[in-house]
């Protein structure tokens, strides 16, 4: 597996640590690449003296490993992904894969290392944005609810910042329609402009929807809850495992092991479980080849009707009824 190396330090600039790492010819903020590991596009602009962002835009040719390291430890990385296929997640020296993709929005705080395995044929949308703490400390104390935590969030002795989820529908939305818009339109930079702004507003807004959990976090904390993860999704067609038995498979106390969960996640343990397990049996509607008992007595629901009554909670429409619809 080819390893890539990206290493930002206070000396460098981001065009040029990517362009060294990826290869490809630099034009204006533009990179465009067609070697023997990718064919695509980065895009880096500089949108104010604190924040940064990136559009990678690739497919690549090869597995790769694509390592971050950075001396810079004063910034939080948020990005927003559009991928064709499962990116495995490395918080680790080694490069054993500890975790799938299944969330595409992670907010990662400078200070981790961390690594991506990326499969030959996989292609990558991604908005990267690099915001300096201090710069988003200040968009959060523009929030009363957020300002009377923000303290605890930057205090870097108090906590680490990571989170793993999915990104709203809204985000979703913005990020479609900005992909409709050639790189040859003059107006290319002011859309990316504000699809940033509109990324950063909507990330704020779903802060307010969750539970922010402060606490520090190392590489294997981060390692454990993904590999968490990958089991309850392996399970998901059985009732939830339990805390006691899911902390024990990572080595944790049961309120460390909850506590890490939500931080990382955004989610209970239970909640995770239940939330996907709906998900998934939407997927299962959607292939048109089970009935509404069909999906609930594969996914081990006590009854249909019970299965019906949270599918209506999740989706505000019953299961039935969303079938009849497709």
């Amino acid at each position: 597996m080819k390893v890539i190396e990206h290493c930002y330090s206070l000396e460098t600039k981001w065009i040029d640590v990517v362009a060294e790492a990826m290869g490809g010819t630099v034009d204006g903020n533009f990179i465009k690449g067609d070697n023997e590991t990718y064919t695509g596009t980065h895009f880096v602009l500089v949108m104010e003296e604190r924040i940064s962002a990136m559009l990678i835009d690739v497919s690549y040719k090869e597995t790769v490993l694509l390592k971050y390291k950075n001396d810079l430890k004063r910034f939080v990385g948020l990005y927003f992904y559009i991928t064709n296929h499962n990116i495995d997640f490395i918080l680790d020296k080694e490069t054993a894969v500890v975790g799938k993709f299944d969330y595409n929005l992670t907010i990662i705080d400078s200070a981790l290392e961390t690594e991506y395995a990326v499969n030959k044929g996989t292609g990558t949308y991604v908005i990267c944005i690099f915001m300096d703490k201090t710069a988003l400390k200040e968009y959060m104390d523009k929030v009363p609810r957020l300002k009377t935590v923000s303290k605890d969030v930057f205090n870097a002795e108090k906590n680490t910042i990571i989170s793993m989820g999915r990104m709203s529908t809204e985000s979703s939305i913005l990020l479609n329609d900005f992909r409709k818009l050639s790189y040859d339109s003059f107006l290319f930079e002011l859309y990316f402009r504000g699809l940033v702004y509109n990324l950063i507003g909507d990330y704020l807004d779903q802060l307010l929807e969750k539970k922010i959990i402060i606490g520090k976090v190392i590489g294997d904390d981060v390692k454990s809850i993904i590999a968490s993860k990958a089991l309850l999704l392996k399970s998901i067609e059985g009732i939830f495992p339990g805390i006691e038995f899911l902390a024990e498979q990572v080595h944790m106390s049961p309120s460390k092991y909850k506590k890490l969960f939500t931080k990382i996640t955004g989610f209970s343990p239970g909640t995770f479980f239940s939330d996907s397990k709906l998900e998934h049996a939407k997927e299962l509607l959607e292939t048109g080849q089970y009935t509404v008992s069909e999906v609930s007595d594969k996914l081990n629901y006590a009854n249909i009707s019970y299965f019906a009554k949270r599918f209506s909670s999740k989706y505000g429409i019953f299961p039935k009824e969303y079938q009849s619809q497709l």
